[in-house]
């Protein structure tokens, strides 16, 4: 079954999606930057940023972001 995960209204993913992001897009010197933000979804009253996964019987399986 697939799901469609929102990082601020699932902060438990906050690791798994920090680090699948890290591993798709980011090079060594934006790995923070992902970090960062990620963390700021969650506790921003803002709608904006939002980071999303896309979860496939327990796998991820791709990602998406809003910012």
């Amino acid at each position: 079954m697939m799901n469609i995960i929102s990082v601020k209204e699932s902060p438990e993913y906050k690791t798994k999606a920090t680090q699948y992001f890290q591993s798709k897009w980011a090079n060594q010197d934006s790995l923070m930057v992902y970090e960062d933000c990620i963390a700021n979804c969650i506790t921003t009253l803002k709608p904006l940023p939002q980071w999303y996964l896309l979860e496939d019987n327990g796998v991820i399986i791709g990602c998406a972001d809003l910012q």
